[in-house]
């Protein structure tokens, strides 16, 4: 047994130094096989215990990255749904903007604000509108209905020097502007609607209403007088009823003052004595080039134009269309010392009486000239009269070779072309007339075919604006459909930007979590990226301001598309940071708790090597120690 024999204490020395070795020995394996100089509690409880709860963290914030990862491709999901249905969207404005080509419905009352400038004013009330002409403000634009009520006491309006009163179209061609500007006034006591005494006015594109029960007294829906005034009127619609015994106008021209129609008139005139264009007192009218003028008048002697010691020139190229059908209205009555140019084209229809005619005196010194490119359309008058003359005076009628002549009777109608110059000087107490009858024997005269008579070049005109419309509509009906097909595209679309069953664009809501005890977190809300969740709704295009209304949702949709791809890359950006900050934090973790437990390999390796000599050195000594006791052998 070993309790019975006996070492020296050089031997056991070297004995234990040899099992500390081997301790050791099997201390630094460990570490150089497993890398750690900590690889349980017992070799260093607080770094053991310190380096599991870093690497514990690090673990669980680990799994958390996963969780970053899965809502970043949430948000990218939301974020690739939004970059597309902007380019729906953007493709439906140009749908609609392919529409939008002819002009919009009228703009709000800030687009015109900005057209009449710091010197005008967009005017919606009475007051407005009289404040306005008190202030001298140059360009004067009504915008909608305005209503002056009763002006028999503060009488209509009366527009300064330089001043113009226009409706929206004279802004432009808008498709819901014609009639959208009105002026409407009523009066029993013979007021005046409008007056013009002051140079350079203007008056455009305005609906104007007006009735006056007054019986007396020189009262005009529209009157222009003074020496010197010159007036332009252009776009007009004038609505009227005049009760009077006393000659009174729509458009009424007097004293000196010229009256310049450089556009389209329109007259609708009731009262016994109300003439469509009533000019005197050396007054003059020209109806310019291009321009369309519409006189109807049904009343006893409602003229369509009156003139008395005046001036009527109707340009070439202008259209006049008279309809004066009471039982004792002429379409063009002269009377006094008159001045008529005629180089246009006239239609004139009365109830058998004279189309042109100087008529009621006996002192006319009238001239009426028919230019060679004047073509007059007679219908169921009895022609063109030159007035009787008590001997003193000369009233001429000339008609110019070339001239064009065309006479309705009795349902059937003769076109004529002025084969010579013809001149009428009348001086005698008779009337000379050139009738459907007497055409071919008064003047030099060939029958020619047909040409365009101002209400054909109206009613082509009303075939021209219903054919666009019908255009239009077609146009409206194949881009509404194209309109709605991206539209359903786009909800498609947005139905599909779900990723793991969450659509940030159908708020729904995402929780992104930062830490292991989920207290830092990003809560994402999301936001309604649907067609009717933006307001954008589908097409029923049937005008213009449907397509705008189109429009104008379109432009708040990408609005609201552009504010939540926004929010979108904001929440990208923050989740992107925290997941880039975790995974630095797990390897801070990590190294922590590595630098607690590894071992240093090179060091370890050294201790081995060491360890090693140590070992062989204790066994040497061990060696030499027992040299005693081999020496006592050997004596034996």
């Amino acid at each position: 047994m070993t309790g019975n024999i006996n070492l020296t204490a050089s031997m056991r020395t070297n004995l234990l130094s040899l099992q500390q070795i081997s301790k050791l020995q099997d201390r630094t394996q460990l570490r150089l096989s497993t890398g750690l100089k900590v690889n349980s509690a017992i070799d260093n409880p607080s770094s053991y215990y310190t380096a599991q709860s870093l690497n514990n963290r690090a673990d669980d914030l680990s799994a958390l990255l996963d969780s970053m990862g899965q809502g970043i491709q949430t948000i990218k999901a939301a974020s690739e749904g939004i970059e597309t249905a902007e380019d729906l969207v953007t493709q439906m404005k140009a749908i609609a903007e392919q529409v939008n080509t002819s002009g919009t419905y009228v703009p709000d009352k800030e687009y015109f604000i900005k057209e009449v400038g710091e010197n005008g004013a967009v005017v919606s009330t009475a007051e407005e509108l009289r404040q306005a002409i008190a202030d001298n403000k140059e360009t004067i634009c009504v915008y909608g209905k305005i209503d002056l009520g009763d002006i028999s006491t503060t009488g209509g309006l009366s527009l300064q020097e330089n001043q113009k009163l226009v409706g929206v179209e004279y802004f432009g061609n808008f498709k819901d502007g014609k009639g959208f500007s009105s002026i409407s006034a009523h009066s029993s006591k013979n007021k005046t609607f409008i007056n013009i005494t002051q140079n350079n006015c203007l008056v455009s594109d305005l609906n104007l209403n007006y009735e006056d029960t007054g019986n007396t007294g020189g009262y005009h829906i529209l009157s222009i007088s003074g020496n010197g005034i010159t007036a332009q009127i252009q776009n007009l619609d004038i609505i009227g009823n005049l009760a009077n015994t006393t000659d009174k106008g729509a458009i009424a021209v007097s004293n000196n003052a010229i009256c310049n129609i450089s556009k389209n008139i329109n007259i609708n005139l009731s009262g016994n004595r109300a003439h469509g264009i009533f000019i005197r007192n050396n007054g003059t009218v020209n109806i310019k080039s291009k321009s369309i003028t519409n006189i109807y008048t049904n009343n006893t002697i409602g003229m369509g134009i009156k003139t008395n010691n005046s001036n009527l020139n109707i340009a070439k190229d202008s259209y006049v269309n008279i309809k004066a059908l009471g039982i004792a209205a002429l379409g063009i009555d002269n009377v006094g010392q008159i001045k008529i140019n005629i180089e246009g084209k006239l239609q004139i229809e009365t109830k058998n009486q004279p189309g042109i005619a100087s008529y009621q005196s006996t002192t006319n010194n009238s001239y009426i000239f028919l230019a060679s490119t004047a073509s007059i359309y007679l219908e169921n008058t009895t022609g063109i009269y030159n007035g009787k003359s008590d001997g003193t005076t000369s009233n001429i009628i000339e008609i110019a070779s070339g001239a064009k002549l065309a006479f309705e009777k009795n349902g059937s109608t003769k076109w004529y072309e002025v084969k010579e110059n013809y001149k009428d000087e009348n001086t005698s107490a008779t009337y000379h007339g050139i009738t459907a009858d007497n055409v071919e024997t008064t003047l030099n005269v060939a029958q020619t075919s047909s040409w365009q008579t101002p209400a054909d070049i109206i009613a082509e005109q009303e075939k021209e604006e219903a054919d666009k419309a019908e255009a239009e509509k077609k146009s409206y009906e194949t881009y509404q459909k194209q309109f709605n097909n991206a539209l359903s595209q786009y909800d498609m679309l947005i139905n599909d930007s779900a990723y793991k069953g969450i659509n940030l664009l159908k708020e729904d809501t995402l929780k992104v979590n930062f830490n292991e005890d989920k207290s830092a977190h990003l809560l994402i809300q999301g936001v309604d990226m649907t067609s009717e969740g933006i307001g954008l709704l589908s097409a029923v295009w049937n005008t213009n301001k449907d397509v705008q209304t189109s429009l104008e949702q379109v432009l708040s949709a990408q609005k609201k598309l552009r504010s939540a791809a926004t929010k979108l890359g904001n929440c990208y950006s923050i989740v992107s940071e925290r997941q880039n900050f975790t995974e630095n934090l797990i390897n801070v973790l990590t190294e922590g708790a590595d630098k607690l437990t590894l071992a240093d390999m090179n060091e370890e390796a050294a201790n081995m090597l060491v360890l090693q000599t140590q070992q062989q050195l204790a066994i040497n000594s061990l060696s030499l120690a027992s040299q005693a006791s081999q020496k006592v052998l050997r004596l034996f």
